[in-house]
């Protein structure tokens, strides 16, 4: 933590760089890497610390509170490397042996039409996928697949598979109002080979929270479920970024007049506000911590208790939003001018909560159906 306190000012310095370029600094990525915190959850025989999940939770949610952007980025960066130590043991050693510091991006946004044809000794694969988050600054990238049963299984295999930097073409796509940093934009790949070594199959890892890894890397870090714990560096940005902002927020209030020359701080209505959105805040983080507290028990981690962490994580971004959206709603018009750093949290804040990860209508559907003692759909028991 006091490896990230020293980089915050710097991160700040760079916010509207950042907007301008449409993803992150490389000082800022380079600052990352020298501070070795992609290291946090990367398995200590590669030289990384093996830290657990809260590490992850903490430090991106005090970089999303300075930087949105930076924060989503950072979280991915670092959870991708705790993905590659449940890869097999010839991916981890390609990646981390020529590279410990090696950048890591995904995408589980696979394009209409895209074609994946097994071959000996693995797959060609050809095909756009899109929302990859800081894709412009890493080497390599984790894709997701599904192999339907018109190809070769008699039913869909989903999998992921990790793709090198020359082997990929970036599309700059990402035009956007909000998350501007994060610079998550589209690549394509055209023939590709990728071994069988680069590929992981998706529903037992998120079924039984093991790889071909996990038996080299055989502690309780990696031995979650995917899904269990990949939202958790999208939630903690989430909630570092609304923090970020009920910080501004407040301190804006404390010494903001109106046209009229009354203090803002002494309506009664102002003063309520700041009391509900400092108890969603602390709500949301509340879930948050509780939910990671599940993951350090070494328990196992069956449909039911999958589906209630997702559905925690999905209502502590809807937390956060809700917070997001009364304080905008209390900050007058001054909020929407551009040299105003409220509406940039604002933004961030609204496009970060409507990521698939957080749908409470899919996750709702979900829990409530195992909580109701009703059977998933067959994707869903695959990859919840």
């Amino acid at each position: 933590m006091k490896r990230v306190d020293r980089l915050i000012p710097s991160i700040q310095s760079r916010a509207n760089l950042t907007e301008k370029i449409r993803r992150q600094p490389k000082e800022t990525i380079e600052e990352f890497i020298e501070a070795k915190l992609l290291r946090l959850l990367m398995p200590k025989r590669w030289g990384g610390y093996e830290l657990d999940i809260e590490a992850l939770h903490e430090t991106t949610a005090k970089i999303s509170k300075a930087d949105p952007s930076a924060g989503w980025c950072y979280g991915l960066l670092v959870l991708h490397s705790w993905m590659l130590a449940y890869y097999p043991e010839e991916a981890q050693q390609e990646v981390w042996e020529k590279n410990p510091d090696a950048c890591i991006a995904s995408s589980f946004g696979s394009l209409p039409g895209n074609e994946i044809k097994q071959v000996e000794g693995g797959y060609t694969v050809s095909g756009e996928w899109g929302f990859s988050s800081g894709i412009n600054h890493s080497d390599w990238i984790m894709i997701s697949v599904v192999m339907g049963p018109e190809r070769v299984y008699d039913s869909p295999q989903y999998m992921m598979m990790l793709v090198p930097k020359s082997d990929f073409t970036i599309i700059d796509t990402w035009e956007t109002i909000a998350q501007k940093g994060t610079g998550s934009n589209n690549i394509q790949l055209t023939d590709v080979f990728i071994p069988n070594y680069r590929t992981i199959d998706m529903a037992v890892w998120c079924q039984t929270g093991v790889g071909p890894g996990s038996t080299i890397n055989n502690i309780l870090l990696y031995q979650h479920p995917l899904y269990a714990v990949m939202p958790v560096c999208l939630t903690s940005s989430l909630l570092g970024a609304s923090q970020g902002a009920y910080d501004l927020w407040k301190n804006t209030m404390k010494k903001k007049s109106t046209v009229r020359g009354a203090n803002v701080s002494d309506y009664t209505h102002q003063q309520i506000r700041i009391a509900e959105v400092s108890a969603m805040l602390e709500a949301a983080e509340a879930l948050l911590e509780k939910s990671l507290m599940r993951l350090r028990t070494g328990e196992s981690i069956d449909t039911y208790e999958r589906l209630r962490l997702r559905k925690n994580y999905g209502f502590t971004a809807k937390l956060c939003k809700n917070a997001m959206q009364t304080m905008i709603d209390h900050s007058g018009a001054g909020s929407m001018f551009e040299k105003n750093p409220l509406q940039r949290y604002w933004r961030d804040v609204q496009a970060s909560s409507m990521h698939i990860t957080f749908n409470m209508d899919y996750l709702g559907e979900m829990f409530g159906k195992v909580e109701l003692g009703l059977p998933l759909s067959p994707k869903d028991t695959l990859l919840s």
